[in-house]
């Protein structure tokens, strides 16, 4: 039985990424088979398969590149995740579940307002789910899963994530949740437990305010207890003290972030007007 790591990527900047995170995924699991979905042939000899699809870039190609999977048990990892550390296990999970997946910290991709949405008659109970990380093997179910997912990505989603949560909802899949610490969203706040395998975040330069990858490897695995972690600005902070009882270098950060991402003027308007709040409250 075959496996392997699937991405999928269309223009310049992701399939550059793309190759970023597989070889990364190569220093660390050197015999691990990868492939990529891609609208280009990758400037990298990284890949083992390249899969060119040069079709325009919509929000089903995520699903449409998962079913042309070349492995029984795949592994997809959007181009933005950084593997520390080998994540064999992840195949080994498929022993008893066709498909496994991160809950979403939150339901931002649920809309609220449409009736005719494909969420709409899914029980609010019913998460929604990060497809950043997806194990998942070669069965009918999966099939019918991804085609699901595919046919209800429509043009004006913002996120395939908003059609993946109905299509795994009806699906006849047998799945199972990732821990945190295989999706690790760490510009998102949250809570992790043990070292974490696969961060997800950046590895390029096209977000304006990101928290450095670098600065989440060193602080997120510092420790392997269960911790909270959140993000001010441009900076990561992990079980962080309470804010009454700071440290005054936790304020300093916190008026650089102010004074660079929203200037001086605004930064000292803000701070004047907090000051006058608190002294008409008293």
């Amino acid at each position: 039985m075959n496996r392997g790591i699937l991405y999928f990527a269309k223009g310049d900047t992701f399939v550059g990424e793309a190759t970023l995170s597989a070889r990364q995924v190569r220093r660390v699991m050197p015999e691990v088979s990868i492939a990529i979905v891609a609208d280009r042939e990758p400037d990298a000899d990284c890949f083992d398969e390249v899969i060119l699809d040069t079709s325009a870039f919509a929000k089903r190609n995520k699903p449409q590149a998962m079913a042309r999977t070349p492995y029984d048990r795949t592994i997809y990892l959007d181009t933005d995740t950084y593997v520390q550390e080998p994540i064999g296990e992840l195949f080994d999970l498929l022993d008893e579940f066709e498909f496994a997946v991160r809950r979403n910290r939150d339901e931002s991709h649920i809309p609220t307002d449409r009736s005719d949405d494909p969420n709409a008659d899914v029980p609010d109970a019913f998460p929604e789910f990060n497809s950043g990380v997806i194990p998942y093997r070669r069965s009918p179910a999966v099939t019918d899963l991804l085609e699901a997912w595919e046919r209800q990505c429509l043009p004006d989603h913002e996120s395939d994530q908003r059609a993946l949560r109905p299509a795994l909802y009806h699906s006849s899949v047998e799945f199972t949740a990732l821990p945190n610490r295989y999706n690790c969203i760490y510009r998102n706040a949250n809570v992790v437990n043990k070292r974490i395998k696969i961060f997800h975040g950046p590895l390029v330069d096209r977000h304006k305010d990101r928290i450095e990858l670098r600065e989440a490897l060193r602080k997120l695995n510092a420790s392997e207890a269960c911790r909270i972690y959140y993000t001010y600005g441009n900076t990561l902070f992990v079980n962080p003290s309470p804010i009454a009882l700071a440290k005054p270098w936790y304020r300093a950060l916190q008026l650089r972030d102010l004074v660079f991402n929203r200037g001086l003027r605004e930064t000292a308007s803000l701070v004047l007007g907090a000051v006058s709040e608190s002294l008409g409250s008293g």
